[in-house]
């Protein structure tokens, strides 16, 4: 999967923040907020296709975390991404 076009990551006062760009994507009712972790996996999803186990791999190649616990919180995140219609 990918992410979709037209939607960046951005540091907004210290927050990282995913932003629409472009008018056809503008809805400010659900602006997404990511914490530290959620920007990593962000810029990594970035990058090219990605699926959970990639999300997993790159978690685990860069935080000191259990495989268990990487693998669910990546399927956590990408669950919210779709819930966000922001993967195609």
């Amino acid at each position: 999967m990918k992410l979709k076009p037209n939607f960046e990551l951005r540091d907004v006062c210290g927050e990282n923040v995913v932003i629409p760009c472009g008018i056809e994507n503008v809805n400010f009712d659900s602006i997404i907020h990511l914490n530290e972790t959620g920007a990593f996996l962000w810029r990594e999803a970035e990058k090219a296709d990605f699926t959970v186990d990639s999300l997993t791999d790159a978690l685990l190649a860069e935080y000191d975390t259990t495989h268990d616990i990487a693998a669910h919180d990546v399927a956590a995140f990408v669950q919210k991404l779709q819930e966000q219609k922001l993967v195609e």
